[in-house]
């Protein structure tokens, strides 16, 4: 009797742990931010942003609805995917494919590559699919968006060019001609370089890459980030540098390590304010 107690307890605990670890890597949490905009904004005050980054062709159910319906819900005026949609390690891009093209259906939607597709480049279709969807691929270049005489630039840093260091990024964005009186938005995967980015008059910078440190503990926050190493600086959420405000995704997948934990996959709504 003593020995089936034991068998049914540890059944129950194993269940437990499975179900847990489910929870972790696939309850979507949402993190609502505010950004107050030193800057006319005009027709984009209360403009609102949904930030999503690193998937790593991760489902959310059947053609991504569990994700795709808690965006809508949101009402977003603009959708940032700030790379990693696929993993270069594992095949497969249908997943990643099929995010995009159903936030193309929600709201106009911009995409920047992180390390994962630059890695995969050549052995993936990955571009040929992109170019076939209704979403803007930023390539180290600028798209203007205008209302009323008031103009929003989203800017995208290939991940490429930031993996050729700082150097490559303050020469690309020198290129983009940056206007000051403009409401100006960066879109680059690493937001450990953000010592690079806020050389230029750039309001807000949307990143990812950190994936939150993977596991996080209370209070002290993330263990381990991509090029930040143990107890990453810029793992989550939002950080001001100097005159630019950066916006870091947790992320939606994973990539090496398979599991999350105390850090649910995320989306960030993001809302343009002018507070005089």
């Amino acid at each position: 009797m003593r020995k089936m107690i034991y068998f049914v307890t540890i059944i129950i605990l194993i269940f437990i742990i499975i179900i847990f670890l489910y929870i972790e890597n696939n309850l979507l949490t949402t993190t609502n931010i505010s950004l107050n905009i030193k800057k006319d904004l005009g027709s984009f005050n209360n403009y609102k942003i949904v930030h999503l980054s690193d998937l790593h062709n991760k489902s959310f159910g059947k053609n991504q609805i569990n994700i795709t319906k808690k965006i809508k819900e949101m009402n977003p005026d603009l959708i940032f995917f700030t790379g990693d949609l696929i993993d270069s390690r594992r095949n497969g891009i249908k997943n990643g494919i099929k995010l995009l093209e159903e936030c193309s259906n929600i709201a106009p939607t911009y995409y920047i590559t992180g390390n994962h597709e630059e890695r995969a480049e050549k052995f993936i279709p990955l571009y040929s699919e992109l170019n076939k969807l209704n979403i803007v691929l930023l390539e180290d270049n600028k798209t203007i968006i205008s209302k009323d005489k008031y103009n929003l630039n989203i800017l995208g840093l290939r991940d490429r060019t930031i993996q050729k260091g700082k150097k490559e990024i303050m020469n690309t964005l020198e290129n983009m001609n940056i206007d000051d009186k403009n409401i100006n938005i960066l879109l680059a995967h690493r937001p450990n370089m953000i010592d690079s980015y806020n050389k230029y008059p750039i309001d807000i910078v949307f990143s990812g890459h950190a994936h939150g440190g993977q596991i996080r503990i209370p209070i002290i926050g993330g263990l381990y980030g991509p090029d930040q190493g143990k107890f990453p600086k810029y793992d989550s959420g939002f950080f001001s540098v100097a005159n630019t405000k950066l916006v870091v995704s947790r992320g939606l997948g994973n990539s090496i390590f398979p599991q999350r934990l105390f850090n649910h996959p995320e989306i960030i709504l993001v809302k343009l304010i002018n507070i005089k």
